[in-house]
This record gives C-alpha cells, structure tokens and sequence, in this order.
C-alpha cells in the first residue's frame, strides 16, 4: 500500500514536469517565430488577402512543431516546402505537393520505425513489410489528404517569378492510422498473413 502510495504521488509530478517543459517549449517556439517573420518581412514576403498575419501563420506552425502530450511524444508531422515560379497560383500547389512528398517519407520513416520496433512482428514478415513499405510512396502520398495549412506567404523576386513558402501540419496519429490503413488494403490483396501482422501495429 506504502509503495503504491509513492507511485501514485510520484506520477503528478512527472507530469507537472513534462507540462513545464511543453510550456517552456511553446514560450522559445513563439519567440523563435517572432524572430523569423521580422526576417521573412525583411526579404519581401506577405500573406494573400484573407489569409492571417504573417507572424501568427508563423507562431501557429511553431507551436504545432514543438506540442507533445505527457510522456513527450510528438502530436504532429510539420513540413515546409519554399518553390519558386512564375505563376503565384501553380506555384503554391507545387509548394503544397513538394510538402506532401516530405510529409510522405516522414510518415514512412515512423511506421518503419515502428515495424522494426515491434516485438509481436515476426521477423521475415517485418523485412516483408519494410520492402513494400519502401515501395508505398504514391498509395501514402494519395491518402494523406487532410492536411492542414499553417503558413502561405509569397514574394515576387527581382527577375518577376515569385517564391512561395507553405507549412503544411498533420496529426501525427491520424496520418499513421491512415498510411497503414491504405497499405493494409493493398497488401490484404496478396497476403492476408501479412495483412495480419501489419494489425499488430495496432493502427
């Protein structure tokens, strides 16, 4: 009862602990941004009409790169893609879609990550998984349609093309879920074993 007791007390504190450390995270995260839009500001960059002040599009990407919940674990994928054009609205698509393709190998790293770590994967069924893994750029990139924009400002350059800089977001969880999701449908096709293996991830 003693030691159940020291536990019990022990975890608001860890907690407390990682809350302070987000805070503080949060805190140089705004700061750092603040920093950078005054730089950004500097080399010509603005926002389209209707979209936020270039510094909160900043703060906001910052703080979504930086939040974590109580044991430290990251809530969302952040990219960012600069392009450069010589039409705006084509220009930011591409930025959109080279952020995307970054966002792809990021959400495929984890879940090699995650396949590797896994103690219930049989071994050939995780080197199975991993080579077609490797081979799921297009079927990941298709799915991961729910991202959210954080930053998109532009700035005409010197010679009249115009340079656009996007930060994309997207819930860590929810494009791992969805990733795993459209490769399971894929690979339920061929293998229903490995189909089975793949659910031991958990997703």
């Amino acid at each position: 009862v003693i030691i159940f007791g020291v536990f019990a007390m022990a975890l608001p504190v860890n907690i407390n602990a990682q809350e302070k450390t987000n805070n503080d995270l949060q805190l140089k995260a705004i700061k750092d941004a603040r920093k950078e839009a005054k730089k950004l500001i500097k080399e010509g960059f603005q926002t389209s009409v209707g979209k936020l002040p270039l510094d909160k599009q900043l703060e906001n990407a910052a703080q979504k790169q930086v939040e974590a919940d109580a044991e430290g674990n990251p809530y969302w994928y952040v990219v960012t893609s600069r392009t450069t054009g010589d039409n705006k609205e084509e220009t930011i698509v591409n930025a959109i879609n080279a952020a995307k393709n970054d966002l792809t190998g990021q959400v495929q790293t984890r879940i090699s990550q995650l396949i590797s770590a896994s103690n219930n994967i049989e071994p050939k069924a995780a080197e199975n998984l991993l080579s077609m893994l490797a081979e799921s750029n297009s079927t990941i990139f298709a799915t991961l349609n729910r991202t959210i924009p954080l930053v998109e400002i532009y700035r005409t350059l010197p010679d009249d093309n115009v340079e656009v800089y996007v930060t994309l977001g997207y819930s860590l969880d929810a494009a791992n879920q969805a990733a795993v999701k459209a490769i399971r449908a894929t690979l339920i096709k061929n293998s229903e074993s490995l189909a089975r293996e793949l659910d031991k991830l958990g997703y």
